[in-house]
């Protein structure tokens, strides 16, 4: 999907008609001295075809199969990727009530055990499940049989119906639901995309997402799939309102106490040890933590005692969810209807970034309508920091990374002649090479590894501003965006980025850029002078400010970009500076006038003296500057003394 971020500048004019250009990479076969060949992808930005695509009207208060019949099928066809475009159309559902056999693989546990609630003679497949477990259920006399697993746990289903002489890929359809989380997880959870290759020998099979990605994989060309794109004819767009702060904590404690009066809150954040700042600083009791099992202990551990693993009714009033549940998963309103808060933290980690175009939709689509209203929620709030300073790789860059590690890989692969504890070691480095990352479990190149790094990209060259993400929620075509930026001269997450620096250029970097905006805006009126001085008195508190506001001061910021942050550089154009002013304000009309008026004509003083008083006038003028015996020459004509008991000068006459 290298097209995908082809100029970054453009990124949030990508528009959802280009999301199905399928590319094809071309696959060059590297000879191993092992027995395992290695299929490297050449990420070429030329090569690319175009899916089919047919468009399928919805009506509102629809569901997905209406739309379907309207281009002639009953139930989801073959060989398609099917984007929903709304979420909750009943995809899944559909699945799970058509007259065939079954195998759904869904993102997460908690959507199989939300469905499984609700089904009868639905067969849940993740962790826990037995092998036992999926033989009884595959012996049932029943009409259709319904499976639905985990990407990690459908090996378990193969390997159940290979004893039972059972041909899955015949007489079962596979839909993968929620497909855009193969390319977004896979960098994290490798076992994301086990299932694909089993997946395009299915002879029915199908992708669904309301939000699917591009996909490079190379089956979707040869096997001639199409693209469904539900298209609805009515106004579905969501309110949104995107904050984006320099100051989190602040800005999340007021968005909060906005919402003091909601009975039910639902806070979606990525991150558990942010999760358990924000209860612990707001003083939050009445919450809920959804997350991961392995998340659920270590919360536990921390104090936090409401955390669970799958969706617990009835919601508190603060929920906190964090990625496992920003898809698929169907969450009953109660009594009331929530307010939701996505939250995006940089000064945490990277992975709070939200993606516009996939995960915000998925995290509003969450919650279930009841009856008619298809509002679910009563707002929807964005809350963000920005940097800057985010390096995003172009597709040149990526596509030369990923020949590196190839190559990287390929050296080591090819020593030959060593010893025993030689080859170790060199497994031992293989193991911990990037390349690792981009293979399968076959050995092969992954595409959707590929298409990771690509996306990756994407997302994070939105929060490299403040109008790019505003841009890129726009063009998803699915928010109406209130945009708020609240920025502040020096934020908070300004502050605490500055105390938490360590390495000391740094330090300067972001002073000098803190001083430099102070600066900019006192100059626009955008704040006092009075607030001007408390910003610079609270940077003060940092060891390095009084050293760069004085270089500042004088030599400017390019002075200062220039010598690369460096002191010891930026002590040498001090050094120069100070030589120029000394010598400009030696000679300047005041300092003249007065060391006129403080030496007296035709009497000899002595040197030392002339010394000191010339030194005085210098302080008292500002004047950084090595007073010698010999500098009154500088101002007057005299006549020395050299008398072995006191050297004397007698003035002459002023020379100015």
């Amino acid at each position: 999907m290298g097209a995908y971020v082809r100029d970054r500048l453009l990124l949030h004019q990508i528009q959802w008609r280009y999301f199905f250009q399928v590319r094809t990479y071309k696959v060059k076969i590297f000879r191993k001295t092992t027995a395992m060949n290695k299929s490297v992808i050449d990420c070429n930005p030329k090569n690319k075809s175009v899916m089919e695509k047919i468009r399928a009207i919805l009506h509102k208060g629809e569901w997905l199969l209406d739309a379907l019949k309207r281009v002639g099928y009953n139930m989801i066809p073959t060989n398609t990727i099917l984007n929903k475009t709304l979420t909750g159309l009943g995809a899944t559902h559909s699945e799970i009530h058509s007259k065939r056999n079954s195998i759904i693989i869904e993102p997460n546990v908690p959507v199989i055990l939300g469905k499984l609630n609700d089904n009868e003679n639905l067969e849940a497949v993740y962790e826990k499940c037995t092998p036992h477990n999926i033989n009884k259920y595959l012996k049932m006399d029943i009409p259709y049989k319904k499976i639905m697993t985990t990407p990690e746990s459908f090996h378990k289903i193969r390997e159940a119906a290979q004893k039972l002489n059972i041909n899955i890929y015949k007489e079962y359809f596979c839909l993968f639901d929620e497909c855009e989380k193969l390319t977004q997880d896979v960098d994290y959870r490798r076992k994301i995309s086990q299932p694909i290759y089993d997946f395009f020998q299915f002879e029915q099979k199908a992708f669904v997402s309301a939000t699917p990605l591009k996909m490079s994989h190379s089956e979707f060309e040869r096997q001639n799939f199409q693209l469904i794109q539900i298209v609805p004819n009515y106004d579905y767009k969501k309110n949104l309102e995107l904050v984006v702060t320099n100051s989190y904590y602040k800005r999340v404690r007021i968005v909060l106490d906005n919402l003091k009066d909601s009975k039910n809150i639902c806070i979606f954040f990525n991150v558990t040890e942010g999760i358990v700042d924000l209860i612990d600083n707001l003083g939050i009791n009445d919450y809920k933590v959804f997350c991961s099992q392995q998340s659920v202990n270590k919360l536990k551990k921390r104090g936090i005692i409401n955390a669970y693993s799958q969706i617990n009714y009835p919601l508190a009033k603060y929920n906190f969810f964090t990625c496992r549940f920003y898809s698929a998963l169907d969450i009953r309103i109660g009594k009331y209807k929530p307010d939701i808060l996505v939250l995006t933290d940089l000064r945490t980690a990277q992975w709070t970034m939200i993606d516009p175009y996939t995960e915000a939709i998925q995290i509003q689509g969450r919650f279930r309508k009841k009856g008619n209203d298809d509002v679910t929620y009563n707002s929807f709030t964005h809350i963000t920091t920005i940097d800057a300073n985010i390096h995003v790789r172009s597709d040149e860059e990526i596509k030369n990374r990923i020949e590196q590690f190839i190559t990287n890989y390929n050296l080591l692969n090819g020593q030959k002649g060593m010893n025993e504890f030689k080859k170790k070691a060199i497994l031992e480095d293989m193991k911990n090479l990037k390349y690792q990352d981009l293979i399968d479990e076959r050995g092969n190149i992954n595409p959707f590894s590929i298409d990771n790094l690509y996306n990756e990209e994407r997302v994070r060259a939105y929060y490299q501003s403040a109008d790019k993400l505003y841009q890129a929620y726009l063009s998803t075509s699915f928010f109406n965006v209130t945009y708020n930026e609240v920025i502040e001269c020096v934020g908070e997450d300004d502050i605490e980025k500055l105390k938490n620096t360590r390495i000391a250029i740094e330090q300067r970097k972001q002073l000098l850029n803190l001083i430099v905006r102070s600066e900019e805006w006192f100059k626009n009126g955008k704040i006092t002078f009075e607030e001007r001085e408390l910003i610079l008195n609270q940077l003060r508190k940092q060891p390095e400010c009084d050293y760069i506001l004085t270089a500042y001061n004088k030599i400017g910021k390019d002075a200062i970009v220039s010598a690369e942050y460096k002191k010891s550089l930026i002590d040498k154009k001090l050094n120069e500076y100070d030589k120029v002013q000394a010598k400009q304000l030696r000679f300047s009309f005041e300092v003249l006038e007065a060391i006129k008026a403080e030496f007296p004509l035709g009497i000899y003083l002595s040197k030392e003296e002339i010394k000191q008083r010339l030194q005085l006038i210098f302080q008292e003028n500002g004047i950084i500057f090595k007073v010698t015996q010999e500098t009154i020459k500088d101002y007057y004509d005299c006549t020395v003394s050299n008398s072995m008991e006191k050297p004397s000068f007698k003035l002459n006459f002023f020379k100015y």
